[in-house]
């Protein structure tokens, strides 16, 4: 997922990308996710110790719902890495992370180019790597084709593009 936000500061514009991985719940919607299906299974556990005695399924219902929920939150906080692609008149910052940056870049924009790398299937999207004289950052390798696609058409009025075989 790409989200694009601009702003302009006098003479300088400011392009913000914040490239994500696709997600089709949320935190809260998992959260929403594991009290449904917790209430489900623990009303069936205390239904059996109720009517049958069988208070053996407690403690097993009680470790499905931490598994779920330990799951669900491992998932949750993978799809929450973050690439964010800063573009000004001079300069293109780059920062990784999930809560916080944990990998920053500050380049000349003038020296960078974007180089794509072919996909070795169909169904796979571009690689995409942001090259500044000797260093290199792959950027979007969780995007989609089409996400990936987007972002190089952004990247061709912003920076060179090349491509790679």
């Amino acid at each position: 997922m790409i989200k694009v936000n601009r702003k302009t500061v006098g003479e300088d514009t400011i392009t913000t990308l914040i490239l994500s991985p696709d997600r089709s719940l949320d935190w809260d919607g998992n959260k929403r996710v594991i009290w449904s299906l917790g209430s489900i299974c623990i009303g069936i556990a205390m239904g059996f110790t109720i009517i049958a005695g069988a208070w053996v399924m407690l403690p097993f219902a009680g470790l499905e719902v931490l598994i779920l929920s330990l799951a669900l939150y491992y998932v949750s906080w993978k799809l929450s890495y973050r690439h964010i692609l800063t573009l000004n008149n001079k300069q293109l910052i780059i920062e990784k992370g999930v809560y916080r940056p944990k990998g920053k870049w500050v380049w000349e924009k003038q020296t960078t180019r974007l180089v794509t790398t072919t996909a070795k299937h169909d169904w796979e999207a571009h690689r995409l790597t942001l090259i500044n004289n000797n260093e290199k950052v792959n950027i979007g390798d969780f995007l989609s084709q089409s996400d990936s696609n987007e972002l190089i058409t952004f990247m061709k009025g912003e920076i060179l593009v090349t491509q790679s075989f």
